[in-house]
């Protein structure tokens, strides 16, 4: 999977798709420099593409912060902590080395930690309590503290491994984890360091579903927000990452940003980018640990992305990096949102059709419609669902869903009463025609059926309102396909498909 399936979160200075490219990167002058200055969702999914444990190599660049990031995208689902994510970065935090293993404790919220070791450890406090005798204990620095491993296994190794390292080289932070471990309750410091994540993370994008939806939400006014409108810049928080330079995968935009060489505006499109993009994968509900979900969503935002740059620009490339002047990326997304949203208006409006219902469609109709109607509009190609991808998606659908429209509305004009299907009442009058003269869907008898093909099949001359021709030409096929190889031969009803016919009446 190509890193830049990844945009925005993989920006153009550390595109790493493979370890024979990581080595490569590793031996550049600039590495640690290029891997300090990157967002952490950057580095994230670098590492992911790669694998964790064909990374080590990657992680003595990487700052405490960043490894603090790291745990924050991968070691929560929802609001419980996953504890084999955790381990699984620690260990290989371990393996890098104690310098290593030290900067991302250090750089790990300290409730988190505690929330690890606090079902794998007891702490006895030595002054009130009385450690049990013949146990192997660890005891803090300070003596303060005596902790017993709970069990054995993987979790406690890496759990030991870790005060080990607190207890040498940040007694202070150690003592400071042991005494949460000891005074504080599971669900304190799970809740704690939720809180603590969540916040983090906001910085970043990451918010609370039901605020990320509102990326999806068209102005009543569908009017695009303009620079003019634009606020003034949030200020930088202390010890938090800058998002990196995002890249995009749509060749319209990669033309637009290509023509924006000033650093700072490069800057702020970075920013807004990562922050759009994290927005749409907490909308998602996507498990930032698997990257496979995570592809299908910043695709999405690409795509909506370049259908709003290719509206505002009339799809005009030359005109893009002024758009991208003018107004901010998220208005941009949303703004090719809500030209995809408008098709799904639109066949909702076909579906409230008086005396008419979806399934009466032909069935490529009917999963077109449909695909339209969801709350985020697709494209149906030979029974597979995909984005609307450029303007010319939009435009095409838009052309196709019209002319439903415009025959549905003058067919149920023409025939109040549809049975079935539009096809099979349309296919019915055009026998009914020829056999008594009448263009309507009554129902057929099987001697009339014979009748009509006794000469061979043959259509009647019928007059066809514009807005139904289109859809004629494809239902005389069908009628056609099915009743030509019966001419000459007798009709049995339980086997006519195409119209209505009459059971015998015996």
């Amino acid at each position: 999977m190509s890193n830049e399936m990844l945009s925005p979160l993989v920006g153009s200075t550390l595109r790493v798709e493979n370890k024979e490219q990581l080595e490569e990167f590793l031996a550049r002058p600039d590495a640690a420099h290029v891997v300090r200055s990157a967002s952490f969702e950057e580095v994230f999914f670098t590492i992911k593409h790669i694998g964790l444990a064909d990374s080590l190599d990657l992680l003595p660049l990487v700052s405490g912060k960043q490894v603090r990031g790291f745990i924050d995208l991968d070691c929560w689902r929802k609001d419980t902590f996953v504890r084999k994510p955790f381990m699984e970065w620690i260990a290989a935090c371990i393996q890098a080395g104690p310098e290593e293993t030290m900067k991302a404790i250090s750089g790990i919220d300290a409730t988190l930690t505690a929330l690890f070791l606090k079902d794998l450890i007891n702490i006895y406090e030595i002054d009130r309590d009385d450690p049990p005798t013949g146990t192997q204990l660890i005891f803090t620095p300070d003596n303060r503290f005596a902790v017993e491993p709970l069990e054995e296994g993987e979790a406690t190794t890496i759990g030991m491994l870790i005060l080990d390292a607190l207890f040498k080289y940040n007694p202070a932070l150690g003592t400071q984890i042991v005494t949460n471990v000891r005074y504080t309750t599971r669900v304190e410091l799970e809740e704690t360091a939720y809180d603590n994540k969540t916040r983090r993370l906001e910085m970043h994008g990451f918010v609370d579903y039901y605020q990320a939806m509102s990326i999806y939400a068209t102005p009543p006014s569908r009017e695009p927000k303009v620079a003019a409108d634009r606020e003034k810049p949030v200020e930088e928080i202390p010890g938090q990452e800058n998002p990196g330079n995002p890249l995009l995968g749509g060749a319209f935009l990669m033309k637009a940003f290509e023509q924006i060489t000033d650093p700072i505006e490069s800057d702020r499109f970075a920013q807004e980018l990562t922050a759009l993009g994290n927005r749409i994968l907490s909308a998602n509900l996507v498990n930032l640990g698997e990257l496979e979900g995570i592809r299908p969503a910043l695709g999405e935002m690409r795509d909506f992305l370049t259908i709003g740059l290719e509206y505002l620009t009339g799809s005009r490339a030359d005109l893009a990096a002024h758009a991208l002047r003018q107004n901010y990326i998220q208005t941009i997304f949303k703004v090719g949102f809500d030209q995809v949203a408008r098709l799904r208006d639109e066949a909702d409006r076909l579906a409230h059709i008086r005396r008419f219902n979806i399934s009466m469609l032909d069935e490529t109709d009917q999963e077109f419609v449909e695909a339209l109607r969801r709350f985020k509009p697709l494209i149906v190609e030979e029974g597979r669902y995909r984005n609307f991808q450029s303007l010319a998606d939009v435009e095409r659908a838009r052309a196709r869903l019209e002319e439903l429209v415009r025959m549905v509305e003058v067919f149920v004009a023409a025939f109040p009463n549809v049975r079935e299907s539009l096809r099979k009442t349309f296919n019915t009058a055009t026998v009914q025609f020829a056999v008594s003269g009448r263009f309507e869907p009554l129902p057929l008898k099987a001697a009339e059926v014979e009748r009509f093909l006794a000469g061979g099949f043959q259509l009647p001359g019928v007059s066809v309102p514009d807005a139904i021709t289109p859809f004629a030409g494809r239902w005389w096929a069908s009628l056609r396909e099915e009743l030509e190889p019966l001419a000459g031969k007798p009709i049995d009803p339980r086997f006519i498909a195409s119209i209505h016919v009459m059971p015998d009446q015996n």
